[in-house]
């Protein structure tokens, strides 16, 4: 090779050398190696054995203001899931705690959305409600009124909520929260196995030079894959 095209193919090499070096997914792969994830920080352990398919399960309330704030944050997690990961709600009873009746409606409520496919748009209405519209709902009547709005009509809502199957998914959701030792809301578990310890996400992400999205998205990727 000629000294000529030595220097050229050299330049080149510098050339590209400083692109790459300088281009989105070099820093994109400097911060995806930066994020490290520490047990009793980031998460902890539930229980020894995970579940036979990838999933995660959000136990929440309809009343708590934290799950509320957390809620784009979850949509955010939901919208960056493979399409093999189940992601299921569990609704609480133990909030109001001044009005336990309320806390056990909600979830047939939850349940009876679920069966009738009108989740998010039910859960997304109840929030509105309680932590824009400042209006509390926990009565049948209330329930029946929102699920009107969503198009089910009043003697669909009866007999889905009085319907074993919605019994049965209350009744899982309630021994679910019980199992997983859910103390707060909301609470976030993957593969039966891991919590995610969601308060110290975005002191995580601040840490990590990433986003809180980033971080919670990047923490529940290794979790899904961790033995």
């Amino acid at each position: 090779m000629s000294l000529l095209n030595v220097v050229k193919a050299s330049s080149l090499m510098v050339l590209l050398a400083g692109t790459i070096a300088c281009s989105p997914s070099a820093e994109e792969a400097v911060k995806e190696a930066a994020v490290s994830f520490q047990l009793d920080k980031d998460y902890e352990v539930v229980r020894k054995t995970p579940s036979k398919s990838p999933q995660i399960i959000e136990h929440f309330s309809l009343y708590c203001g934290h799950c509320y704030n957390t809620e784009p944050l979850i949509k955010s997690l939901k919208n960056s899931l493979a399409k093999d990961v189940e992601f299921k709600r569990s609704h609480v009873t133990f909030l109001p705690q001044q009005r336990p009746e309320w806390g056990k409606a909600m979830t047939f409520a939850v349940a009876a959305s679920q069966k009738l496919g009108v989740e998010d748009a039910f859960v997304a209405s109840v929030f509105d409600s309680h932590f824009v519209q400042k209006k509390f709902l926990g009565d049948y009547a209330q329930l029946r009124d929102v699920f009107g709005t969503l198009g089910v009509d009043a003697q669909t809502f009866k007999d889905t909520m009085n319907n074993e199957e919605t019994v049965d998914v209350v009744r899982a959701m309630v021994n679910k929260a019980s199992s997983d030792k859910v103390r707060f809301t909301p609470d976030l578990i993957v593969n039966d196995k891991y919590r995610v310890l969601l308060s110290n996400v975005p002191k995580s992400a601040k840490e990590n030079g990433v986003t809180t999205e980033q971080q919670l998205d990047k923490l529940v990727a290794f979790l899904l894959t961790n033995p």
